[in-house]
């Protein structure tokens, strides 16, 4: 070494220390170009590497000086010192290990302690657990740093091995958890990644495998033998928790089993850890060590999971009560999966007689079973035979139904113990109640003759022959198990039953049964059938219905769900009225055991006799669900369903009812709520086929009634739908049921009383169809009623002054008045027959409806002509508000205060009237027809302010209801407003409801608006066609006025008037005259009337070519009045005299023609007019063709031209030209051509036309539409 060197290193060394880090690198550097093996410089070197920041070289040279051969540990705390600088932990970490397994070989045991401490506070200031778990494990028996944990005097001292795992298994525990919550969480919101519960097994498959927490806990209870006992068991609870939860995962699965039970024993022997008691009862398979195990688990662990189940394993002999309120918890909750738990509830369910949930909780059982069994690898026969022999035991009492699964359960268990007495006495029971009684009576006697001292065989015996109806061989048996066991109360009750059974052809058979109930009472007086027994026997040969109520609820306070007392004892409550007692009957029947159904179906009639329909319908619904076949429960159900309204659905189940059985009453059934839901073709349909299958006389009459009921329905229907020849016929088709079947019931002479009350509307059909119309049959239903009026007796004292008071005669047709009266008669009768204050009150509703009806009868046109009655009679009307008095009296309803109001109204009374309305809308709250009743009272009073608040408030309480509608219209007409054709257009959208008064009044005010266009335009001297609007209009009011004439019997003939204006308008002059004609026809048509209306027909003949006939038509009106008359306006004489000359003019009777120009002349008093007389004058001269007649024709032409300056001049030659000469039109054209009228374009298609120029006259007309295409040319 030179001293070059020497000299050069200390320098280095200076430097360091002196920490001038940047010369002792360059001096180093040099060194190494020196002396590349010198162990300090690449310690120096490192050094000052690492205070510079160079790390990497700084690396790069300590593991180059770890190589070199004089290497110590100062290279490795130098690398540990310059990761530590860097902040780089995870190299940090690796360092600081390899300095520790350097420190190990050197034999330095508490520096490599030091440095190993360091790595564990690294890894966890880091948070890497799973590292840290592997560097405690290196430190855990076996690991290769164990060595670390047995040095003295370092700082801080290391760990005993127990707190070491100990600390091992909280982080490996704790590492566990989040692992599965993290992956659970990333994996649950893949597509497909299925249901949660899966997603989670796979996870913890997956952790549990890695996870190092079983080895961990097996070693701490290892290393704790030495310790204290109660750190031995914490630990092996520890462990026991852990390998619990995971027994699953672990592999192989029979060595993690015994390791388990061996804990557990341990455990158990040291009153630790519920769990493990619980998996030693689940072992044991209710065993002998179930009688040690689980009262040592109730004291000791009160609240544990399988605490519920073990009290009620000690409580066997009694009903448990946690089991049976917490029933659901225990079966569904933390012990769902507890095969001991299951089985206690199973027997509870059995103990208590809920033979369906018993069932239910035994399929439970099985899967908690067949878990365990997989789980554990145990076989569990005891509890497996016990669940199966409860459930078959459940099957058998369910009913036969389910008699082939008790079967098949008693043979499992004869195959799982060939010696169990009760699986072979079920089996015999089973096989009786599947039908096979001798195959059944065979295995119950083998039972017998192997053991003759089984009474419970012998009872079995006994119950399989009562089964096969064999009595004799019941009571034989029930006598030997009685031998047997004198104390068993079920057979002595057996006994009983089987006595009761004999048929009842001795009445000592039923003593016998009485004296047996007796003795069985005396055994035991908890017993219900006993005392259910005795009931019967009490209430059907004891003559003791008292005592016998008694007994059924002595039967129901011990049993509440007995099938046998249960419905007679609710039936008797239902007879005394007392329904309280009965409804808390059958509810806590129903509470016990949901599945009753007679408590069900009698809760259901219980309720449809309160008007509870809604819990009528939820208590049929719930009984059905037990028994779908239960056709009383179907209809009961059916008119729950009526009651609340949802007809349509009762309408479904009536159809069920007729699937179940197409009976009479079925098909009746349907008829009926089919009728409800006014599906009447249905029900007709219905009705017939009920008629065809009834045999006796008493169903034949109550459908012919009822399918005469629907017929007035139909008629009701066919009538607002326009149909008025098929709701006469159905009237008709009614009334003569009811003859035939001979009417005598209030409901019967109902139907009567509708039919006439519709047959009277459309009387006008009979005229049409009088085939319709059978007198016979009127005559003979009224005498009929005459002779059942006096069959009752004599008549009320008030009910004869109001009939004698109405016996005036009408002036109405005969036929409307035979239908009214017998109308009349049928509710006289319905007076007398009403057996309440109700019916008496509709049925005077119904007399003083048809006396009103029949005293102010009217054919009124409300707007065109003047309204005046056919007929009055003041007694009649007397009458009829005697009949809405009394009707008040009985029941003040809104239909008896509306035939009040408004006979009051006609009468002038006025504050009668106006009470009676107002009590109508405080009866019914929900309908505008009082309101519009009112509305009307105060609109013929002239308060227009009233009437139309109470017509709001009509529309406000009933929207669809027509009347406010047609009144706010009635209001606008009054006022004048623009909105009562829009008011009476929303009238005829209720389709159905529209009134006559509603089509009259749209189809007037469409042709008034009509007239006043018309009026403009001949003021304004345009032309235009109707908007797209208005012809939809004027179609609109043809229909309406249409079906007004159809409906009323429009005896004025307005209606046809006023379809006959619109027709024209319309363009229809032959229908228009085909109307006015069917006007003329009318009964009660005034001279005045006719007039108009003969006019009107004239000119419709005229404008549709029936020039003779129109003639004609002015003819009669003129033999009616002369058109000089003082009764007409000047321009209805205008108008007819000019109609009667165009008639005459072209009908070739020219002379006449001026005759009556001439008289029309001086009428014409506007200017208009007298132009328009003027030319038509001119132009009859100028046809006469005479020179003479020509002059004439000029002259007035000139008259015309002086006097209305403001008309073009030559438009009058060409009107004459056109009319009569080619050359005239032609030179008038063609001075007119320079005037500005826009007009004139279109006079040359005549021209052409005068010309014979057809296609010119075709061009001209184009030019003309397209200048103006709204003129009507």
């Amino acid at each position: 070494m030179s001293v070059i060197y020497k000299a050069k290193l200390k320098a280095a060394k200076t430097a360091v220390s002196e920490k001038n880090y940047d010369y002792a690198y360059d001096l180093c550097h040099d060194l190494l170009e020196l002396d590349a093996t010198s162990y300090p410089v690449h310690i120096l070197l490192g050094v000052s590497c690492q205070h510079m920041s160079k790390w990497s070289e700084g690396a790069s040279v300590y593991e180059k000086a770890k190589l070199l051969p004089k290497a110590n540990t100062l290279a490795w705390q130098g690398v540990c010192a310059l990761y530590e600088a860097s902040g780089d932990h995870a190299k940090h970490t690796e360092a600081l290990r390899e300095l520790c397994d350097r420190l190990i070989a050197e034999g330095n045991l508490q520096k490599a302690w030091e440095c190993m401490q360091k790595v564990l506070v690294l890894l966890e200031g880091a948070g890497d657990v799973r590292r840290l778990v592997r560097a405690l494990e290196e430190l855990a028996p076996n690991g290769p740093y164990n060595a670390l944990l047995d040095v003295n005097g370092a700082d801080p001292q290391p760990p005993t091995i127990v707190d070491l795992l100990n600390r091992m298994y909280r982080l490996e525990s704790d590492l566990d958890s989040r692992l599965i919550e993290s992956e659970v969480n990333k994996r649950r919101t893949r597509l497909g990644a299925g249901p949660i519960s899966r997603v989670r097994t796979e996870v913890r498959s997956e952790v549990y495998a890695e996870s190092g927490l079983l080895t961990t806990l097996a070693q701490l209870v290892e290393h704790s033998m030495s310790g204290p006992v109660d750190q031995l068991l914490e630990n092996e609870e520890l462990y026991f928790e852990c390998l619990f939860d995971r027994i699953l995962f672990v592999e192989p699965r029979n060595e993690a089993v015994a390791q388990l039970v061996n804990l557990a024993e341990d455990l158990v022997s040291n009153d630790k850890c519920s769990r493990a008691f619980e998996l030693l009862i689940e072992m044991d398979d209710v065993g002998d060590r179930v009688a040690e195990l689980v009262p040592k688990l109730v004291e000791l662990f009160p609240d544990s999971v399988l605490a519920p189940a073990a009290r009620a394993w000690m409580r066997s002999d009694a009903v448990d009560a946690d089991v049976v309120n917490g029933d659901a918890d225990v079966a569904n909750g933390d012990a769902r999966e507890s095969p001991f738990a299951q089985l206690q509830v199973v027997k509870s369910m059995e103990r208590m007689g809920r033979d369906r949930a018993c069932v239910d909780a035994a399929a439970r059982a099985r899967n908690a079973q067949h878990e365990f069994s997989e789980k554990y690898g145990a076989q569990l026969p005891r509890s497996r035979l016990q669940v199966d022999l409860a459930s078959a035991g459940s099957y058998l009492r369910i009913g036969p139904e389910h008699a082939g699964d008790a079967e098949e359960l008693f043979r499992v268990c004869l195959e799982a113990d060939a010696k169990c007495t009760e699986a072979a006495l079920g089996l015999g029971l089973a096989t009786c109640a599947l039908g096979n009684n001798e195959e059944g009576c065979q295995i119950l006697q083998q039972l017998v003759d192997s053991d003759p001292l089984n009474h419970r065989a012998w009872g079995g015996l006994a119950n399989a022959q009562l089964a096969a109806d064999n009595t004799s061989g019941a009571i034989h048996a029930y006598k030997q198990a009685i031998a047997v066991d004198p104390v068993c109360a079920e057979h002595h009750a057996g006994l009983a039953d089987a006595y009761w059974r004999l048929g009842g052809e001795w009445r000592s058979d039923k003593q016998y049964a009485y004296a047996s109930w007796l003795a069985a009472a005396r055994v035991d007086a908890t017993l219900p059938r006993v005392f259910s027994g005795l009931g019967q026997w009490y209430q059907q040969h004891g003559n003791d219905p008292e005592r016998a109520k008694r007994c059924f609820a002595k039967a129901m306070s011990l049993d509440c769900t007995n099938a046998v007392a249960g419905p007679l004892l609710a039936d008797i409550y239902a007879r005394e009225g007392l329904d309280d007692e009965c409804e808390q009957l059958l509810l806590s029947a129903t509470d016990a055991l949901f599945s009753q159904p007679w408590a069900w179906q009698r809760l259901g009639f219980l309720y449809l006799r309160q008007h509870t329909n809604d819990r009528a319908v939820h208590a049929f619904q719930n009984a059905l669900s037990s028994d779908r076949s239960n056709r009383v429960c179907w209809e009961g159900l059916c008119e729950a369903y009526l009651g609340i309204g949802r007809i349509h659905t009762a309408v479904k189940v009536a159809r069920k009812v007729k699937e179940l059985d197409a009976c009479v009453s079925a098909h009746w059934l349907c008829a009926q709520t089919t009728m409800h839901a006014r599906m009447l073709d249905v029900a007709l349909g219905h009705f017939d086929d009920a008629i065809e299958c009834a045999e006796d006389g008493v169903w034949t009459r109550v459908l012919s009634v009822g399918r005469a009921e629907c017929l007035t329905m139909c008629a009701e229907k066919w009538y607002h739908d326009g149909l008025f020849g098929r709701a006469a016929e159905a009237c008709s088709n009614a009334l003569s049921a009811m003859l035939e079947c001979g009417a005598r019931s209030f409901l019967e002479w109902g139907v009567v009383y509708v039919s006439c009350v519709w047959m009277a509307r459309v009387h006008s059909q009979f005229t049409k169809h009088p085939e319709l119309f059978d007198s016979n049959v009127l005559e003979a239903l009224m005498g009929c009623a005459q002779s059942q009026v006096v069959e009752q007796g004599p008549m009320p004292g008030y009910l004869k002054q109001v009939v004698d008071k109405a016996q005036s005669e009408g002036e109405c047709e005969p036929k409307v008045r035979l239908v009214l009266e017998l109308a009349a008669v049928a509710a006289q009768l319905r007076v007398m027959l009403a057996e309440s204050s109700v019916l008496a009150a509709q049925s005077w509703t119904d007399l003083g409806s048809v006396y009103y009806t029949y005293s102010t009868e009217t054919a009124s046109s409300p707007l065109l002509f003047q309204s005046q009655s056919l007929y009055s009679s003041t007694k009649l009307l007397d009458a009829a508000a005697d009949c809405a008095t009394a009707a008040m009296q009985l029941d003040p309803t809104a239909r008896a205060a509306n035939l009040q109001g408004t006979v009051a109204a006609v009468s002038k009374n006025s504050a009668l009237s106006q009470h009676a309305f107002i009590v109508a809308t405080r009866r019914a709250v929900l309908s505008g027809m009082p309101w519009a009743n009112l509305g009307s009272l105060f609109l013929v009073h002239g308060d227009i302010e009233l009437a139309n608040k109470a017509f709001a408030r009509a529309q406000m309480t009933e929207p669809d209801f027509y009347g406010g509608w047609m009144g706010q219209a009635l209001v606008a007409e009054c006022m004048d407003a623009t909105e009562c054709v829009d008011l009476y257009e929303a009238c005829l959208a209720h389709e159905g409801v529209a009134t006559d008064v509603a089509d009259f009044g749209y189809a007037y005010h469409v042709w008034q608006s009509l007239a006043v266009l018309d009026a403009e335009r001949a003021l304004s001297h345009t032309e235009r066609a109707l908007s797209h609007t208005e012809q939809n209009r004027l179609l609109l009011a043809v229909y309406a006025a249409r079906r007004y004439v159809s409906r009323s019997s429009d005896v004025h003939g307005a209606g046809h008037y006023l379809l006959g204006m619109l027709l024209e308008h319309n363009g229809e002059y032959e229908s228009a005259a085909l109307a006015y004609e069917q006007a003329l026809d009318m009964p009660h048509v005034s001279d005045e009337h006719k007039w108009t209306m003969w006019s009107a027909l004239g000119r419709a003949q005229c404008s549709s070519d029936q020039y003779a006939e129109a003639v004609a038509s002015y003819t009669r009106a003129a033999e009616i009045m002369d058109a000089d008359s003082d009764q007409l306006t000047p321009g209805q004489k205008l108008g007819y005299l000019v109609g009667y000359s165009l008639a005459l003019f072209f009908a070739n009777q020219l002379e006449a023609s001026l005759h009556m120009f001439e008289r029309a002349e001086p009428h014409a008093t506007s200017n208009s007019s007298k132009l328009a007389t003027s030319t038509l004058l001119s132009q009859v001269l100028w046809a006469l063709g005479t020179t003479e007649h020509k002059q004439l024709a000029c002259q007035h032409l000139i008259d015309a031209l002086l006097s209305h300056t403001s008309i073009p001049s030559l438009c009058v030659l060409f009107a004459m030209g056109v009319l009569s000469d080619a050359n005239v039109a032609d030179a008038a054209y063609s001075e007119l051509q320079g005037q500005s009228d826009p007009r004139v374009s279109r006079l040359e298609s005549y021209v052409c036309a005068l010309r014979g120029d057809v296609m010119g006259g075709r061009r001209a007309l184009a030019r003309a539409v397209y200048k103006s295409p709204d003129a009507r040319a």
